[in-house]
């Protein structure tokens, strides 16, 4: 078999790199389409929102539930009053006590207008006066206690889960972590790993703009170090300098991670299951239309980030996932669904940043 040309070359590299993108728009979006998807989504929406002091006192009664025995876990997470737990399907277990948090008593006041901007109030049972008109305002007139429990607190229905990501597993190909780095550190960056997420705040990887400094979790398999190192070299390519330093955070993580997927699938790394569902939390509801929208950027970086490698590139053949490519075109992508607030979710961009 003759070897290719160049240009050959390039163009078969620009077609891999079509197909992945093609691929990773199609998944996202049948991904924010899905029933677990609008049902996780449904269910947040029925749980409430605590204000910061709740949920310190939240977290700190449930810390000492948790000392007595009365809970598994240390920290809470979904926590919702007895009569929405029950709406959901669920039932406060025997024994647990709920936690206080302060709930804000509020009425309105009313305030009669005229026609000259002036406002006066009006007392109970007054009305206003000709030429007036009365506009009501909400006042706060103090708090009330009322108690909430956490989900480990009750038990009942099944609660929906939305797709999460999962870290690679195995071995990364040969030479990609050095040729990355090289590609990081000709930018003005140091590289580095550190021991746990927890030093870095839970996330898996981290871009330091200030010391311009990009960290890795070190705990975690080859592949999975190697393809959050490459979601790091996207965002020193792309959000340095403008106009990417001025996109907003959901853009800069699709795009990102866009690139960690569009790369490793070239060099026939599968990492489907943690970048679709995590592009999907970032880009919302019109998934597959905001991953098209970013494709130019992330292409200019995935092919500074293959050209860099010195590990073989995927040749020819039917790329990953070219057959649900053909199922969601034939559905339609970027069905209208619930929009998927990334502020809806436990921060998706500390899981790998």
């Amino acid at each position: 078999m003759a070897s290719l040309s160049r240009a050959e070359q390039l163009e078969r590299a620009e077609a891999r790199i079509a197909s992945a993108q093609q691929t990773l728009a199609a998944e996202v979006a049948a991904l924010v389409s899905g029933e677990a998807w609008r049902r996780f989504l449904e269910f947040q929406a029925r749980l409430h929102v605590y204000s910061p002091n709740n949920v310190m006192l939240i977290a700190a009664q449930h810390y000492r539930a948790f000392v007595d025995g009365a809970v598994g876990t240390a920290e809470p997470s979904w926590v919702a009053g007895f009569q929405t737990w029950k709406a959901l399907g669920r039932t406060v277990q025997r024994g647990q006590h709920g936690y206080m948090v302060l709930a804000p008593c509020r009425y309105n006041r009313r305030i009669a207008l005229d026609g000259d901007g002036a406002s006066r109030l009006l007392g109970r049972g007054e009305a206003p006066t000709e030429g007036e008109r009365v506009d009501s305002r909400p006042v706060l007139a103090g708090f009330r206690v009322q108690y909430v429990f956490d989900v480990s607190q009750t038990s009942g229905v099944e609660l929906p889960v939305r797709p999460c990501p999962r870290l690679l597993e195995g071995k990364a190909p040969a030479g990609l972590w050095p040729s990355v780095t090289r590609l990081i550190q000709d930018r003005g960056f140091t590289v580095d790993t550190v021991g746990e997420a927890a030093i870095l705040g839970g996330a898996n990887g981290v871009t330091r703009w200030d010391d311009r400094t990009v960290l890795v979790r070190g705990d975690m398999d080859d592949a999975a170090r190697v393809k959050t190192l490459i979601h790091e070299a996207a965002h020193v390519i792309l959000h340095e300098g403008p106009p990417g330093r001025f996109l907003p955070r959901p853009v800069k993580e699709v795009e990102a991670e866009s690139v960690a997927y569009v790369v490793a699938s070239v060099h026939g790394m599968v990492t489907d299951g943690y970048s679709f569902p995590y592009v999907a939390a970032w880009a919302g509801a019109e998934g597959g239309e905001v991953v098209q929208a970013t494709q130019a950027r992330v292409a200019l970086a995935a092919r500074a980030v293959i050209d860099a490698s010195p590990a073989a590139h995927i040749d020819g053949g039917r790329p990953p996932g070219a057959a649900q490519i053909a199922a969601t075109a034939a559905a339609g992508i970027g069905q209208s669904v619930v929009a998927a607030n990334p502020a809806d979710f436990p921060e998706p961009g500390l899981v790998e940043l």
